[in-house]
Formats: C-alpha cells, sequence, structure tokens
C-alpha cells in the first residue's frame, strides 16, 4: 500500500504525525498533520495505483500502530542473480514485500543505480563497482530498511 499527501506528493512517517499524549505509552495517540491517502489497485492498473481513497483526515487523532500499519517495512526474499563481476553494471532482480516508489537499493553500502520498482514484490536495479567478495544487500522504503546479509557474491 502506498501512502500520499494531499497533492499527490508521497508521505514519509515523520512527516504525518505529531505526538499527542505527554506520557509514554505503548500505542500512543497521533494527531495527522495532512491528508493520508491510500493507493487502491484497480482491475488493469499499472503500479503504483493511481486510484486514491482517504485515509485518514488532517488533524484526526489515530493510534500510532494505525499510521506505522500505513508504513510497513520492506523484506527481501531473493536476489537474482546473486553473484556478479566486480566492475558492477549487473542487472539484478529483487524479490520481496513493501516495496514502492523511491525504494533505495544498496550493495555493500554503496547505491545501486537504474533502479525500478516493478510492483509492490518486486524490483530490478544494476550493481555498483566493488572488490570481490559476499556484500549485504539492503532496501530501503520511507527510513526502514531490510538487509540480507551475504545477499550478493561479487567474483
Amino acid at each position: 500500500m502506498t501512502i500520499y499527501r494531499a497533492g499527490k506528493v508521497q508521505a514519509n512517517k515523520t512527516t504525518v504525525n505529531t505526538l499527542v499524549t505527554e506520557v509514554p505509552v505503548t500505542d500512543p495517540l497521533v494527531q495527522v498533520s495532512e491528508h493520508l491517502w491510500e493507493s487502491v489497485p484497480g482491475a488493469g492498473m499499472p503500479f503504483p495505483y493511481t486510484r486514491r481513497r482517504l485515509k485518514f483526515r488532517a488533524g484526526q487523532i489515530v493510534r500510532r500502530s494505525e499510521i506505522d500499519e500505513c508504513f510497513p517495512a520492506p523484506t527481501i526474499d531473493t536476489v537474482s542473480p546473486a553473484t556478479g563481476g566486480t566492475g558492477g553494471n549487473t542487472l539484478v532482480t529483487l524479490k520481496g514485500t513493501n516495496f514502492q516508489p523511491g525504494l533505495a537499493v544498496t550493495f555493500g553500502g554503496t547505491t545501486a543505480t537504474s533502479i525500478t520498482v516493478i510492483s509492490e514484490t518486486l524490483a530490478t536495479c544494476r550493481t555498483p563497482a566493488k572488490t570481490a567478495g559476499a556484500v549485504a544487500v539492503a532496501v530501503t522504503n520511507d527510513g526502514s530498511t531490510a538487509t540480507k546479509n551475504n545477499g550478493f557474491t561479487y567474483a
């Protein structure tokens, strides 16, 4: 699910809520600072989905967990191929969950190029150049990061 602010600009978790409780609790109340929209898949509609509906109104008070559900952390299931040359530029397909437009991908801490999010579960990118050896592959969306240790090996 992709969440949008008014004006079709993608929101992020830190800009949409303000703490309104003074005593720490496990699921505090927060106030939504601007309209949040959720994208809705339609039959034959390409990703990212363009049909939207209002999820939370600006000023609405909701539980923090409800905001957190709007911004789920990504996961990485597979990296294919899992091996490539040290010169980089290997086209890699990532399968996982909660991929969104704006997804960042790194190989051993170095940013990948040509990142394309095809769906919420599929993305492609090109590897950066690195020295030989296994590196972690990380994907980040809206501040949450998933890492697959030794996910790619430069040979």
